[in-house]
């Protein structure tokens, strides 16, 4: 029971999992992270570029982080070394043309043929493995290679604002690119990182020009403390995720024989609450390996408008605009947050046909080949689509007055909520017949509303010439939005075609 057979790390402490009940797998995870959090403060402290230089923090961070991967993974380290090298190797002599597109066809189809052997030697098994890591320096690998190409051959007119800020002129040498990949506060679970913010953060150039600035508080005052909040978010998590499944809508009883023995408003609900609960684990994984990255002084993203030091470069979740948002966008917009902004950097600007569709074949190609993954995928773009138009024509009716704003508001509030769950199930489950099982357990309510309201629309837009209450031109609709954001609700642009990716990574 606590020890996978297909798990490849450290067994050192499979006497302390069978003590607590923890799988081996989760408890060497736990043990990483903390060793790194340990080894966190020292090195911003005592490690800083003026102490011991930028070649020796490289030198720390490339060989911490390559122990804990051996200890966590043992063996399977040869996979990051094996993909890291060959994507080197096509930046060195890829050429003007091909590198960047040869390092992202290699590492995405390495990361696609790990994660199909996974299926076939554990199908359905949740044992920590090489593919976690895979994935988050497949993000690193494409978006350095992007980069690199933006900053060594494109033309600058040709680059928006932002591939400017990213582009990377020169290629970086090798102790450069392995601390990159395997920096210790971010090799469990990442979360992604460019790199012009990494070697910012290493040669500490992202704290001591902000703090030129002598009318702004310090990067790294009262980070400590900021630290230690997110400890306690994460501690919360991990409460939540080991206790609350024994008390009710525990994630394994989702497709089991007593769920369809359920009424139909029982099932829409357990599915409400197991995934609530699901979700936890991934809080507690991505607030503690922001806590981690903070205390190395990694993180640091500017000044907000009081002056105050904002630390949410490694922040990946927004549990607030998950649980509470009134709108799928922001509620996609909030889950695994630089996965997103991979994609969007990476496809959605950068294809000249078909954004969204491009955005979500990436997205379900890196996730893996469960078919649940792309029954997720296949519902969310529906629904997406379908969420827009609805913002879009029936939300202005409801901004002539506070009491209508609050109505529309929890109304979508609850829409948002049981949407995320409906769509995102699929991921626990992922079988495809047990999906279709379960969804026709439940008579497909939210695929016949998306679709039914999808052709409602289709009607109405197709109208448009004619006199049509619920079709309100732009000035219309900024009116409307200066209603909502009077009342701070807004967290949204009206007419944002941005990727959105409601998947979650493993």
């Amino acid at each position: 029971m606590f020890r996978s057979e297909f798990y490849g790390g450290s067994l050192m402490l499979a006497p302390l999992a069978e003590t607590i009940g923890l799988p081996i797998d989760q408890i060497n995870f736990l043990f990483c992270q903390l060793i790194a959090l340990s080894l966190a403060f020292p090195f911003r402290s005592q490690l800083c570029v003026d102490k011991v230089g930028v070649r020796t923090r490289h030198i720390i961070e490339t060989t911490i982080g390559l122990l804990l991967t051996i200890f966590c993974f043992g063996s399977q380290l040869w996979h990051l070394l094996a993909q890291s090298s060959v994507s080197y190797l096509c930046l060195v002599f890829g050429g003007k043309s091909f590198s960047h597109a040869l390092v992202f066809v290699f590492s995405m189809g390495y990361l696609s043929v790990c994660h199909i052997y996974r299926q076939i030697y554990d199908y359905g098994g949740y044992t920590l493995d090489i593919t976690g890591p895979l994935m988050i320096q497949t993000q690193k690998l494409t978006s350095l290679a992007f980069a690199l190409h933006d900053g060594r051959y494109k033309d600058e007119k040709e680059l928006s604002h932002d591939q400017k800020s990213q582009a990377v002129k020169k290629l970086p040498d090798l102790l450069e690119y392995l601390s990159y990949m395997f920096y210790f506060h971010g090799i469990m679970v990442g979360p992604l990182t460019f790199f012009n913010d990494y070697i910012a953060f290493i040669e500490e150039k992202d704290v001591t020009n902000k703090s030129e600035q002598s009318s702004m508080k310090h990067p790294t005052a009262d980070l400590n403390k900021l630290v230690v909040k997110k400890l306690l978010v994460a501690t919360a998590c991990c409460l939540g995720m080991m206790l609350l499944p024994g008390l009710f809508f525990n994630p394994e009883k989702i497709n089991s024989p007593d769920f369809y023995s359920w009424s139909f408003a029982y099932k829409v609900l357990f599915i409400l609450g197991a995934m609530t609960i699901a979700k936890q684990k991934y809080y507690f994984a991505w607030k503690l390996a922001d806590a981690v990255n903070n205390a190395a002084g990694f993180g640091f993203s500017g000044y907000d408008q009081q002056g105050s030091p904002q630390w949410d470069l490694t922040d990946n979740v927004d549990i607030w605009g998950v649980e509470m948002s009134t709108s799928l966008k922001v509620n996609i917009d909030s889950w695994n947050k630089k996965t997103l902004l991979w994609l969007r950097r990476l496809v959605y600007d950068r294809a000249p046909v078909q954004k969204t569709l491009s955005v979500f074949t990436c997205s379900a190609f890196w996730h893996g080949f469960y078919p649940g993954y792309y029954v997720t995928f296949g519902t969310g773009a529906l629904m997406t689509v379908v969420a827009r138009q609805v913002r879009r024509n029936i939300r202005p009716w409801f901004q002539h007055s506070v009491s209508c704003r609050l109505i529309y508001d929890c109304i979508t509030f609850i829409a948002t909520r049981l949407a995320n769950s409906y769509i995102c199930f699929p991921f626990l489950i992922l079988e495809f017949y047990s999906c279709l099982n379960m969804y026709k357990s439940i008579y497909f309510f939210y695929h016949v509303l998306t679709l039914a309201s999808y052709l409602c629309f289709y009607v109405m837009n197709s109208s448009r010439s004619s006199p049509n209450p619920t079709v309100f031109n732009r000035g219309q609709l900024q009116t409307a939005e200066q209603g909502q954001l009077q009342t701070g609700t807004a967290k949204e642009n009206i007419d944002s075609n941005l990727p959105q990716d409601p998947i979650k990574q493993d």
